[in-house]
């Protein structure tokens, strides 16, 4: 009998390439959305025998039935940018903590029953996740939105396979590329299509590294950890799935304009340079508790009434 894989967030990037190479690999794949796919996307789903749903992850009621009988879910659903969290933190955490719970909480109480077959979690989270935990108290700010709705949502599902003994794996992606449903507005396509057009390709951030990863070495990666998880005994459950290599903009610019023979003028004109950015300062007095009422005492007084 073929695997059973189901997906959220399937109409996306991730999502969509991970359902189509699954399905071509003779997988039965079924998944949800709450945005209905793309016309290719969607003629890719039919061709291949996708079955796709739409819905939204917070419908407990129509989710509760779709994951029964699966092998292996694929949790991509989510906020998948930083910059997208921080316009909407609101909708970052409803899409990713919320929804993950309601995800987490329906496989756990369908596996209570030791009769019952326990899925194979896996969960699509972050590297930022790991820069995150690096950070200070005093370093983190709005920017973290969506860092701190994936550990948080981490932390969740680790939490529920722990209780119900549900098989697990976190797998941090950072920086996806490749693949026809990649988004045009991120920053390797941008500079790609300026590239090719020979336009200028502007620079406006040289402080963040990238680590980006092909959209096939996640599909790979994926595969062979879900197989690895099939083995008994194996109870590693957070994957690192990127490259140590690393890339600024500035880098990728040069690489990409040198890469297309592009006649494209790299603007290195930072949007704020470091002199000007200003740094919020925390200064911390520290405090240690001090009991004013000791119990010995109370219970004196107590039973002196």
């Amino acid at each position: 009998m073929a695997v059973k894989y189901f997906i959220t967030g399937m109409s996306g990037f991730v999502g969509g390439e991970l359902a189509v190479a699954l399905a071509k690999q003779g997988y039965v794949v079924t998944g949800v959305d709450r945005v209905c796919p793309h016309e290719e996307t969607a003629r890719d789903f039919a061709t291949l025998g996708i079955e796709f749903i739409n819905l939204d992850l917070l419908d407990k009621e129509k989710l509760s039935p779709l994951l029964q009988d699966v092998d292996i879910i694929i949790h991509a659903a989510g906020v998948s940018r930083v910059s997208a969290a921080r316009a909407n933190p609101l909708e970052c955490i409803n899409s990713t903590i919320l929804a993950t719970t309601n995800m987490i909480e329906i496989v756990a109480g369908q596996t209570q029953s030791a009769e019952v077959r326990k899925p194979l979690f896996i969960y699509l989270s972050t590297r930022e996740v790991s820069f995150y935990d690096r950070l200070y108290d005093s370093q983190v700010s709005v920017d973290h939105i969506y860092a701190i709705s994936k550990k948080a949502a981490e932390q969740l599902i680790l939490a529920f396979s722990n209780s119900f003994n549900i098989p697990l794996a976190i797998c941090r992606l950072s920086d996806v590329y490749g693949g026809k449903r990649d988004h045009v507005n991120k920053l390797l396509p941008t500079f790609v299509e300026r590239a090719k057009q020979n336009k200028l390709v502007r620079v406006f951030d040289n402080e963040t590294r990238f680590h980006f990863t092909h959209i096939q070495d996640v599909i790979i990666s994926i595969m062979e950890i879900a197989e690895l998880l099939k083995a008994p005994g194996n109870m590693q459950k957070c994957f690192k799935i990127w490259s140590d290599e690393s890339y600024s903009a500035e880098d990728l610019a040069t690489m990409v304009v040198s890469s297309f023979n592009s006649k494209s003028r790299i603007d290195y004109s930072l949007r704020q340079s470091e002199a000007t950015r200003q740094h919020i300062n925390f200064s911390y007095q520290e405090w240690r508790f001090t009991p004013k009422f000791n119990l010995r005492d109370e219970l004196c007084r107590l039973s002196e009434n």
